[in-house]
């Protein structure tokens, strides 16, 4: 506790050099959607001269949890970790609205519907949870709406000759209810996943989400959890290793300029930068140009760990901000790492997108691009 006081202390005296990379401060405009604003109201409240009300602990959800406070900040003093203990001590009168009446989904692992007809047809050839050589994670919020990119990631494989396999119905990583602030009940669904993963016993287990692959890389060790004699690796790593062994040729795609989205879990927290950058490179007809902010400053997508939840006014200032900044580099293709932020960004930007703006380039991930290059 004393060395969360002294983070907190740090964040309400410092020179705000956060606010100017913080995607939801940025979205809103707000100097109080600021991390430093936020670490301010924690430490007030620690030090007994502000109470807890609804009003104050809101801004505790106001953060997507993309940590670029964290690299911005000269002593990478991280206020997402602040808000995440403010999160996990607060009674549910406290909660925002919107979370309290998905709380019991959020923590049962039932947030996202199961599979679709259409989804299961795709994956149904593919079941075999039998001591796998490779099994693909979709995730549940992929298998619940994310159609294209399963059967672009399907046919990718398959023309890669990858011989891989999918569960039947898969576990929540507790990711969501983690970074809500649940977590209890994210050690239990996490502890599900780690025994459900082992005793399908595969070899390798690819990853899909982003969101997914920072819990399991970085929250389970906190939690005291580990997924045992299982390689786990990212989706840009897997692809990109697979296309260098098996060396396919690659199809005439003169797609002019692309750029790349960063997503907050790749990126500035699990550092994957190089891998799709490279697999962006290879076809001869591509430009890959970087946007203003890209790396560890890229903006996160909205999806923030719950944010959408919480705040679906925000995410969709932030999705559009997002593919505005990406318009704004001159290219006419959007490829993501991740297909949740894919997502979010089509399902906000479809709000958006009738009004003056009509030139935002077309957005795809990873598994999409990979299957446009391959004949």
């Amino acid at each position: 506790m004393s060395d969360l006081i002294e983070k907190t202390r740090l964040c309400s005296v410092c020179y705000k050099m956060c606010r100017d990379v913080c995607s939801v401060a940025a979205a809103t405009r707000h100097e109080a959607d600021s991390p430093h604003n936020r670490g301010f109201f924690a430490y007030q409240i620690m030090q007994g001269q502000a109470d807890l009300q609804k009003e104050v602990v809101d801004y505790f959800y106001r953060c997507s949890m993309c940590k670029a406070c964290r690299e911005a900040c000269e002593t990478s003093l991280d206020t997402s970790e602040i808000m995440l203990s403010a999160r996990s001590e607060l009674d549910d009168a406290l909660l925002p609205e919107n979370l309290l009446a998905k709380k019991h989904a959020i923590v049962s692992g039932s947030i996202y519907q199961g599979d679709s007809d259409e989804i299961r047809q795709l994956l149904s050839p593919y079941i075999n949870p039998e001591n796998p050589e490779c099994l693909v994670y979709f995730g549940r919020r992929l298998r619940s709406n994310g159609a294209d990119t399963i059967r672009s990631m399907i046919a990718v494989l398959l023309k890669l000759g990858v011989d891989f396999s999918a569960l039947p119905e898969e576990p929540d990583t507790g990711q969501l209810a983690y970074f809500l602030g649940f977590t209890r009940d994210a050690s239990g669904l996490a502890k599900n996943f780690q025994e459900t993963i082992e005793s399908s016993a595969p070899q390798r287990l690819v990853i899909m989400s982003a969101d997914d692959l920072r819990m399991i890389k970085l929250e389970f060790p906190r939690m005291g959890l580990e997924v045992k004699d299982i390689e786990i690796i990212s989706l840009p790593d897997f692809l990109l290793e697979v296309i260098k062994q098996k060396k396919p040729a690659l199809s005439n795609w003169n797609a002019g300029q692309v750029t790349y989205h960063d997503p907050c879990g790749l990126g500035r927290e699990l550092r994957i930068f190089e891998a799709p950058r490279e697999i962006l490179r290879m076809p001869a007809g591509i430009e890959l140009v970087e946007m203003a902010f890209c790396r560890d400053q890229a903006p996160c997508c909205g999806y923030g760990a719950g944010l959408e939840i919480t705040h679906p006014e925000i995410t969709r200032k932030m999705a559009t901000r997002l593919v505005s900044i990406a318009r704004d580099s001159g290219a006419k293709l959007l490829v993501t790492g991740c297909p949740t932020c894919r997502s979010v960004l089509l399902d906000n930007l479809a709000v958006t997108k009738n009004n003056d703006d009509n030139n935002f380039p077309e957005i795809i991930d990873i598994p999409m691009f990979v299957e446009r290059i391959l004949p």
